[in-house]
C-alpha cells in the first residue's frame, strides 16, 4: 500500500477512535476521563491523549464535583455516583468520602431534601449532604464507626441544618444509646434562630429525632412551636408530638397532667395525645383517668378523647430514624379498651361523659 494511503488510513482510524471515546452527544452518565477537560480537548493546539477511566471512589467523587461546579451534571450522574459508592469497597468509599468532606468544598445538586426508605435520602440539596448520607449508609452496613465520629466533629460548628439532620441520623444509626448527646444537639438545633427563621427540609425532618429519643421533656419545646406562626414548623412539631405520644404515651400523659398549661391553648390536640393510651397497661389507664377527672379540662376536650380513643389517627410516612406505626392494634389492647369502657359505664365516675361512653361501647362491641 503506498505510504500516503497508509498515512490517511491511520488518521481516519484515530479520528474514529477519538469520536467513539468523546462522542458529540456524550451520555451524561459517562464518567469523564482523568486528565482531560473541556478546554484542552476542544483546543486543537493542545491535544490530550485519552487515559484510563478513573473509577475509584475518590476519582468518581472528584469528577461529579467538577460537573456540579461547571453545571454539566444531570440527575443520572447523581444516581450513578450513589450506586457506585454503595457498591464500592467500603474502606475505599469511606476514605474517599471523609477526605472530600474534610476539604469543606460543596456544590448544589438541584435536589430537594427528601427521604426514602428507612431514613435514607432520595434527594440531597448539596454534594456534602449527599456524601454524608452515603457515608452513613455504608457505615451502617459495614459496622464502621466513621460516620458517627465525623458527625460528632461536624456538629461542633453550625455547618447547615441539612448536614446536622444527617449527622444526627448517623449517630442514631451507629450509637442509638447516646440519647443524652442526641437530645442536647437536638435542643441546640431547635434553638438556633438562624435555622428556625428559615427552616430547611432537613431541619423539618430532624423533628423525628425527638420521636426516636421518646423524650417527653421535649413537650414544652414542641408546644411552643405548635403555637407559633411558621406553618411548616407548626406541622413538623405537631406530627412529632403526636408520634411521641404514640411511642411513649405514659411519659407524655404524665408530663401533660403535671404541667397543665402545656397544650392548654390547643386542647383538641391534647385530647389526641391521651387517645394513644394502651389500657392493657394499668399506669396508662390511670393517667387517662386522672386527665378525665381534671377540672381544668373542658368537657368538649374529654369528649374528643372518648370519640377518638378507639381509632386514634397516626402519621404514616418515611422518617429520618423511626419506623412507621403498625397498621392494627394488638388484640389485648382492644380487649382492654372494651373492659375499661365497661367499667366506666358501670361505675359512672364521669356522668357528663356517659352518652359518649355508651356510643363508644357500641362501636367497639364484638
Amino acid at each position: 500500500m503506498p505510504r500516503i494511503i497508509r498515512f490517511a488510513a491511520l488518521v481516519a482510524a484515530l479520528i474514529i477512535g477519538w469520536m467513539w471515546l468523546f462522542p458529540a452527544d456524550r451520555s451524561p452518565s459517562r464518567v469523564p476521563l482523568r486528565g482531560t477537560s473541556a478546554s484542552n480537548s476542544a483546543d486543537p493546539k493542545s491535544p490530550t491523549l485519552p487515559q484510563e477511566l478513573d473509577t475509584s471512589p475518590a476519582g468518581m467523587i472528584a469528577q461529579l464535583f467538577e460537573r456540579l461546579r461547571n453545571g454539566t451534571f444531570t440527575p443520572a450522574d447523581l444516581a450513578a455516583l450513589r450506586a457506585a459508592l454503595l457498591a464500592a469497597d467500603p474502606e475505599q468509599a469511606i476514605a474517599a468520602i471523609t477526605a472530600f468532606l474534610a476539604t469543606g468544598q460543596d456544590a448544589n445538586t438541584g435536589e430537594r431534601f427528601s427521604l426514602g426508605e428507612g431514613g435514607t435520602l432520595s434527594g440531597a440539596p448539596t454534594m456534602r449532604v449527599l456524601l454524608l448520607d452515603l457515608l452513613g449508609r455504608i457505615c451502617k452496613k459495614s459496622g464502621s464507626p466513621a460516620a458517627a465520629a465525623l458527625a460528632r466533629s461536624l456538629m461542633e460548628r453550625k455547618t447547615s441544618a441539612d448536614e446536622w439532620a444527617i449527622a444526627l441520623r448517623n449517630v442514631g444509626w451507629s450509637t442509638p444509646g447516646e440519647t443524652t448527646y442526641m437530645a442536647g444537639k437536638m435542643r441546640e438545633m431547635l434553638r438556633y434562630e438562624a435555622w428556625r427563621r428559615q427552616p430547611s427540609g432537613g431541619f423539618l425532618e430532624t423533628f423525628d429525632v425527638i420521636v426516636f429519643l421518646r423524650d417527653a421533656s421535649f413537650t414544652a419545646d414542641l408546644q411552643q412551636i405548635v403555637t407559633g406562626e411558621d406553618k411548616a414548623l407548626q406541622r413538623a412539631a405537631a406530627i412529632a408530638m403526636d408520634r411521641l405520644a404514640e411511642l411513649n404515651p405514659l411519659d407524655v400523659m404524665n408530663y401533660l397532667n403535671t404541667n397543665p398549661a402545656e397544650f392548654s391553648a390547643k386542647p383538641m390536640l391534647r385530647a389526641d395525645y391521651f387517645a394513644k393510651a394502651d389500657f392493657s397497661q394499668l399506669a396508662q389507664r390511670q393517667a387517662v383517668e386522672t386527665y378525665l377527672s381534671r377540672l381544668d379540662v373542658e368537657n368538649a376536650e374529654k369528649n374528643k378523647l372518648i370519640n377518638g380513643i378507639a381509632a386514634p389517627g397516626s402519621f404514616a410516612a418515611e422518617n429520618l430514624l423511626t419506623a412507621p406505626p403498625p397498621e392494627d392494634d394488638p388484640p389485648q389492647k382492644i380487649e382492654a379498651l372494651r373492659k375499661t369502657v365497661g367499667d366506666w359505664i358501670k361505675d359512672n365516675p364521669y356522668p357528663v361523659l356517659l352518652p359518649s361512653l355508651l356510643q363508644l361501647q357500641a362501636r367497639i362491641a364484638e
